[in-house]
């Protein structure tokens, strides 16, 4: 589920925008204050981005993101790993689709080696996943995230399941945020999915000026992995 779903960005540019605010009606005393959003630029192509990855285990490891394309229709992303299982570049094409200010995803498919393991998987999505905030991410809004079927390929054969529901939440936007890699603007999610095992969170830091995560944290019972963005180049 990490390496199926860490690829999903945002699309836009690095704007603030506000959303029309709402008519009161004239026995409303109060104002009514707009609800503030912001625009995320998209990821810069042939740029590595390059992150820390530390469990709560113990275990440490590093990657590069690259990424090839990034379009409002799909994505392509190499990733390039090194761990204590051996080095490991993963190509990852997505094909999604944007609606009500979510990057819904279709279909991922993987391909390359992982530590001398050769990998090549893909996940078709049914209606469609809802994966990041796209486009713009506005204070403080909630959506649903609803199971899909998922159709899964790889050298084991074909599996068709549902995936688990949750929920998506914008925490704040324009949140300051410093890692090795500098200080960053960002936008703060979080992504709660109700797995068999319990709450599985996923807490984001994305940039608004480079469109990437600068800091992931992912939790389950027993557990955590957190991935820190180190340098840009």
């Amino acid at each position: 589920m990490l390496t199926r779903f860490r690829a999903l960005w945002l699309i836009g540019a690095a704007v603030v925008s506000f959303a029309p605010p709402l008519v009161a009606r004239p026995d409303q005393a109060a104002a009514v204050v707009p609800v503030q959003c912001v625009s995320i630029g998209k990821p810069k192509l042939k740029v590595d981005y390059t992150y820390r990855q530390t469990e709560s285990g113990g275990n440490a490891s590093a990657f590069t993101d690259r990424w090839e394309e990034f379009t409002a229709t799909g994505s392509r992303l190499v990733t390039t790993k090194s761990s204590s299982k051996g080095q490991g570049v993963i190509t990852t094409v997505n094909r999604h689709r944007v609606a009500d200010d979510l990057l819904i995803l279709d279909h991922s498919k993987q391909t390359g080696a992982d530590g001398g393991v050769r990998i090549d998987n893909s996940s078709t999505f049914k209606p469609g996943v809802v994966a990041d905030p796209a486009g713009r991410a506005c204070a403080s809004r909630t959506w649903p995230i609803r199971a899909v079927n998922v159709t899964s390929v790889s050298a084991q054969g074909q599996f068709s399941g549902m995936s688990d529901p949750g929920t998506l939440t914008i925490i704040a936007i324009h949140e300051s945020i410093t890692v090795p890699a500098g200080k960053f603007d960002t936008v703060h999610f979080k992504r709660i999915m109700n797995t068999a095992r319990g709450p599985a969170v996923d807490e984001y830091w994305k940039s608004i000026e480079h469109g990437v995560t600068v800091k992931r944290v992912h939790t389950m019972p027993g557990g955590s992995v957190t991935a820190v963005l180190q340098a840009i180049e």
